[in-house]
């Protein structure tokens, strides 16, 4: 068994703390609303960009049945075009997986092995990202930038919020803020200015002995355009067609020609 930072419990929502925070919030109490409010401001900020790419680094902390911890790398090439398209690369030592959605399907492909799976997808981004993780348990790369500051995200699971400082992560000045919630501490760094986008996200799983952590570092580019069929795949001569197991299932009942092999 291993297991993993839990990112989906995170709130994700946002905002852009005045220059200057009050690091402490009211005596007595462990929540400081400047730091709730910088995450309300970066929700809004985030849903309002249309079209973006990401450019990011993750390190994740997978713990062995023997209590020890392995950190894996994994760098993550995103580009959205909201509501309905989004294109992701993801590579590690370990594997590489492309995902496409263009707002009737999405399809994951593996380049090094030549398998890819389609299913019909939702009308939008966020409409899809809850079908592949309830259905098929698949969780799209970056998915909480989808959720921060939508009815999905939760302010009052914290219990725990507050302004820590100032650091410069790849170069940008951001504001650094600490969180707690049943199960989780999180860390988040949003850029300062007119731009609150959150630059490095730190994750700490507190109900495993062992408290793995996720992290991630993102490098933004607001100006990005793309042509529609960058979320398409076309499949490379020698490809297969397969199928994604649904969660719960035995031999998958989802489509593909080469059922005895599925994505997990």
């Amino acid at each position: 068994m291993i297991a993993i930072p839990t990112r989906g419990a995170v709130i994700a929502v946002a905002l852009a703390v005045t220059a200057g925070g009050d690091a402490t919030g009211a005596k007595g109490s462990e929540i400081n609303p400047c730091a709730i409010s910088a995450l309300e401001s970066m929700g809004a900020f985030l849903r309002a960009q249309q079209s973006f790419s990401v450019k990011a680094t993750t390190q994740t902390d997978y713990v062995l049945d023997n209590g020890q911890k392995v950190r894996l790398a994994s760098d993550v090439d995103l580009q959205v075009q909201r509501p309905d398209r989004l294109h992701a690369d993801v590579r590690s030592d370990r594997k590489q997986r492309q995902f496409f959605y263009d707002g009737n399907s999405f399809t994951i492909f593996s380049p090094r092995l030549g398998y890819y799976a389609i299913i019909s997808a939702p009308s939008t981004i966020l409409a899809t990202a809850d079908q592949l993780e309830n259905t098929y348990g698949v969780e799209l790369p970056l998915v909480d930038l989808f959720r921060w500051g939508t009815d999905e995200s939760d302010v009052g699971a914290i219990t725990a919020a507050m302004y820590v400082g100032t650091a410069r992560i790849d170069g940008a000045l951001t504001d650094h803020y600490a969180f707690r919630q049943r199960g989780v501490d999180w860390q988040i760094w949003i850029e300062r200015g007119v731009r609150p986008l959150p630059r490095k996200l730190l994750l700490t799983t507190t109900d495993d002995r062992a408290r793995p952590d996720y992290e991630v570092e993102m490098r933004w580019n607001l100006a990005a355009r793309f042509d529609r069929r960058a979320f398409e795949l076309v499949p490379p001569r020698g490809s297969t067609r397969i199928g994604i197991e649904r969660l719960g299932s035995a031999p998958p009942t989802s489509i593909g020609i080469a059922p005895h092999r599925t994505f997990r």
